[in-house]
């Protein structure tokens, strides 16, 4: 797929770089895939995020995914497995950066 929005500013930023809001990578779980990262907002402000597919989607209206404020990670167990990941509830300031995401068609997403 050809990017057709390279076009670079006096300093050497792309459109693309200066429209990211934030990052995510791909994790498992021993019962799922899912995303995590962060988002961030012009007022500095770095939100982390995990990202679920939606197991309970029973209509083509219902969201392919759910996106979540994550806590901190905690430290690995004694046993040296990864814990699960944890949700914190979500604040309730709406982010000044107005969010759009670009989820190219890939079956394996997660």
């Amino acid at each position: 797929m050809s990017d057709t929005n390279t076009n670079t500013d006096t300093n050497g930023k792309t459109d693309w770089s200066k429209r990211e809001l934030g990052a995510l990578w791909k994790k498992k779980s021993a019962t799922q895939t899912y995303l995590s990262g962060h988002l961030s907002f012009e007022d500095g402000e770095r939100m982390n995020v995990i990202i679920f597919s939606n197991k309970n989607k029973k209509s083509e209206n219902a969201p392919d995914f759910r996106v979540y404020v994550s806590e901190k990670p905690q430290a690995k167990s004694a046993s040296g497995s990864t814990p699960t990941p944890s949700v914190a509830p979500a604040k309730k300031a709406v982010a000044k950066t107005p969010v759009a995401a670009v989820i190219e068609e890939d079956e394996d997403i997660l």
